[in-house]
Order: C-alpha cells, then sequence, then structure tokens
C-alpha cells in the first residue's frame, strides 16, 4: 500500500533528498546505512521511480523527527486563530534547530505611561535572528535564510498596509514566498536522551563560560 498519491509530481522523493542532503548530511550510502534500507531502494524512492509504503514512510519520518504529511507534500496551513495557537507557534519556533533566536526582555520600568516614546522607559521584549550564526553553530544551516525571510514578509505586508499594493497582488506574493520555501525541512531540538548527570555537567560548563566572559568584560 502506498501512501502518496501516484499522480502527484515526485514531491516525496524531492523532500527525501532535502532532508538527506540538506538536514542529515548524508550520502545515499551513509542515509541507506542509517535507515537499514537498501541503497537502491532509497535511489527509486528520489527518484520517484518507486513510492515507499505506509510503514516506510512513517519508519523515515520518525528516525528523522520529520512529519508524514511533510514528507508527503500534505502539509497544510495553519491560520492563527487565538493566543493558544501563537504561544504554540513561539514552542516551535525556539525548538527549532536549524535556526537560533536570541531573546532580550527589557520589563525595568514598573508603570509604563500611555504616551511614552522612549524605549529606555518603556517595557519591551526584543527577538534577534542572526545572518551568520551558522558560523557559530554549525546546526543553524537556515540562519541567513530565516533573516531572509523575516526581510521579505517585512517589506512585503509594509507595501500592503502602506496601500502600494492590493490584496490580491499581496495574497499571491505570499503564497509564492511559502511555496518556495515549502521542501525545505526543519527539526527539532531534542534533549530526551540526555542523561541528568550530562545535563548538569553541560550547565556547569555553560555557566563556566558566562562567568568566563563577564569577566572578560569588566
Amino acid at each position: 500500500m502506498s501512501v502518496l498519491d501516484g499522480n502527484k509530481d515526485n514531491i516525496f522523493g524531492e523532500r527525501l533528498k532535502n532532508l538527506r542532503t540538506v538536514i542529515m548530511k548524508k550520502t545515499q550510502k551513509e542515509f541507506s546505512e542509517f535507515m537499514s534500507i537498501p541503497q537502491p531502494t532509497l535511489s527509486a524512492y528520489e527518484s520517484g521511480r518507486n513510492k515507499p509504503t505506509v510503514d516506510a514512510v512513517i519508519n523515515i519520518a520518525d528516525k528523522c523527527n520529520v512529519s508524514v504529511d511533510w514528507l508527503c507534500g500534505r502539509d497544510e496551513q495553519t491560520h492563527i486563530t487565538s493566543l493558544g495557537d501563537i504561544m504554540s507557534f513561539l514552542f516551535e519556533l525556539y525548538e527549532t534547530k536549524e535556526f537560533s533566536c536570541k531573546t532580550i526582555v527589557h520589563d525595568r520600568v514598573d508603570i509604563e505611561e500611555p504616551d511614552e516614546s522612549d524605549d529606555a522607559k518603556r517595557n519591551w521584549i526584543q527577538m534577534m535572528f542572526y545572518h551568520c550564526e551558522n558560523k557559530r553553530n554549525p546546526d543553524n544551516i537556515y540562519s541567513q535564510d530565516i533573516c531572509s525571510m523575516i526581510k521579505k514578509v517585512s517589506e512585503l505586508h509594509s507595501r500592503l498596509v502602506n496601500y502600494d499594493y492590493p490584496q490580491d497582488y499581496y495574497d499571491s506574493e505570499k503564497k509564492r514566498l511559502i511555496d518556495s520555501y515549502e521542501d525545505f525541512p526543519v527539526t527539532k531540538t531534542d534533549f530526551s536522551g540526555i542523561s541528568e548527570e550530562e545535563r548538569l555537567k553541560i550547565r556547569n560548563e555553560i555557566m563556566r563560560a558566562e562567568w568566563e566572559s563577564q569577566k572578560k568584560s569588566k
């Protein structure tokens, strides 16, 4: 039984290849050994010559920490309709392995005046994405992409709210931009395999590095 619609383009094969090369950084031989499947079978999946079974797709999704829907090209855009949806989005954003976000919380003001315009006297939160963070953390392979995406979305939305673009053109460009990134997977950070002893050791190393950094800055 195949989980894919045979009339579709080879979206599974393309996404599987992107998953293998971009995220897993493995050759076909390495990936086939990792998945315990013959290399010719993997090659046939990627080229579209063969369609995987349901069990094969689930196995790949589970081992590579991606969704079955994404692998099969059946992912649908979810819409934010509540603060709970935004909370869920924020968790997924912070848990993504391929880029990181630095957050600065400025909440030193007890009472903010309604007409205050000086940021030093206001409470705010800033989220920062660094363009070349991949040079510091090799896992952050999408650091440049996320910066480019934010810039494109900001510019397009600005054109809409400033009445430069009509709604239908904005919607068309929005869909085009989303579609252009659909085939590139993101995965989640997973710390479930770390023992309590190892977790504490890593935490102590981080605290020591932060302390040394603070000493140097003084």
